[in-house]
């Protein structure tokens, strides 16, 4: 599961919420000229009940999008765990066949020079007889 901003489930959230917040905002103020009219009595109570029921949607609206947050941040750890888990085995994996492709490395200079050595005093000393 990605996590980039441009991510489209992620981005689809965003212009969901902008809309939503757009109409809200347009609500309000709907409701803040009838609440403040001069008018008293029914369409007054109406208005303060219509802004109670908008306040209760943005709290809904607002639980939604962070159990979605919240579900989306435990895809992630979960992820995340998986990769950690899987990096583990890898790395073992590579030292293992580091140590296990370490018989086929050729030898150092040094160990070629000695090597050579060897060989050589052996034909000396054959060479000798």
């Amino acid at each position: 599961m990605s996590t980039s901003p441009h991510d489209p489930d992620m981005s689809q959230i965003a212009q969901d919420i902008d809309a939503w917040m757009r109409v809200a905002q347009e609500q309000r103020a709907k409701l803040h000229l009838q609440a403040a009219g001069p008018w008293h009595g029914h369409e007054r109570y109406e208005a303060f009940a219509e802004m109670s029921a908008l306040v209760l949607d943005a709290f809904e609206e607002m639980r939604l999008v962070s159990e979605s947050l919240r579900e989306g941040s435990q895809a992630v750890r979960r992820e995340s765990v998986d990769l950690r888990a899987r990096s583990h085995r890898l790395i073992g994996r590579g030292k293992t066949l580091t140590e296990q492709m370490a018989q086929f490395a050729s030898p150092s200079p040094e160990d070629m020079q000695k090597a050579e050595s060897q060989i050589l005093e052996i034909f000396k000393r054959g060479n000798q007889k």
